[in-house]
């Protein structure tokens, strides 16, 4: 297995937004590069100013990794723009987060699963990839949230982008968690957290190596499956996110040789 390793951008949000604007893009994308860096996961409106994508990111030698979009409040036009930025970018993976909503109640996760699959046929039909990003809302009660979701979807249309932290988080192994549904695993989002903030629920500001979750484990686990793209996901950072990602970039080198 040789993923690339990409890096989510909402770690550069800064005043107020949590992700970085379109003004801000280019400087965002050097930074990466320069910490070695396959390509960026971010939202489409990341992208809002920019007149030619790909070539920003030809570039600065970067790809899109994926595009992030959350399902409540989702309009079909929104699914539109994400899927045509996925085309002209040469780009696959759409991620879809937050099935169950505010209420998260197994209505919700019903509906939002009946639209997955909408949106992944049509995804499909474009060449580009559906996945679901779990938090840790949907690994309690015996994972009632994921288990809607992967059993109310077809696996042709709809994969899962597995959140270690996240899994950790609802109470399972990361790990075992991936062993179990290997085979619709599809991408990967890499994210740490102390102790504290799992207790909490919080969104973590630790960078890889730093917290609870064994990432050694979890590459074991997924050794025969083939991912293409290993995402470092962290929410905030006590530090510039330049610090924050360099030090989870030699993190992956040195203990996974990533």
């Amino acid at each position: 297995m040789n993923p690339k390793i990409g890096v989510e951008l909402i770690t550069w949000g800064r005043d107020g937004k949590f992700y970085p604007e379109s003004d801000q893009l280019p400087k965002v994308l050097d930074e990466v590069l320069s910490l070695g860096y396959d390509g960026v996961e971010t939202l489409v409106d990341a992208f809002g100013d920019i007149s030619d994508p790909k070539e920003l990111l030809s570039n600065k030698s970067l790809s899109l990794a994926g595009l992030h979009m959350l399902l409540e409040g989702l309009r079909e036009k929104q699914v539109d723009a994400a899927l045509d930025l996925l085309r002209k970018t040469d780009s696959h993976y759409l991620l879809f987060s937050f099935a169950g909503e505010k209420e998260n109640t197994e209505e919700k996760y019903l509906k939002n699963a009946r639209r997955l699959e909408r949106i992944g046929k049509k995804a499909t039909r474009q060449g580009a990839r559906v996945c679901y990003h779990n938090h840790w809302q949907e690994l309690i009660n015996d994972m009632n949230g994921m288990k809607i979701i992967c059993t109310e979807t077809s696996p042709e249309y709809v994969s899962i982008a597995a959140d270690t932290y996240w899994i950790e988080a609802g109470g399972s192994s990361p790990a075992e968690y991936i062993k179990e549904n290997l085979d619709r695993i599809a991408y990967l989002h890499l994210k740490d957290g102390t102790e504290e903030e799992l207790k909490k629920h919080e969104f973590p500001a630790t960078e890889l190596g730093q917290g609870i979750v064994d990432f050694e484990e979890i590459y074991e686990a997924l050794r025969s499956r083939e991912i293409e793209w290993f995402v470092v996901e962290q929410d905030y950072t006590k530090r510039t996110p330049k610090e924050s990602m360099a030090i989870n970039r030699k993190y992956l080198k040195e203990k996974l040789r990533l």
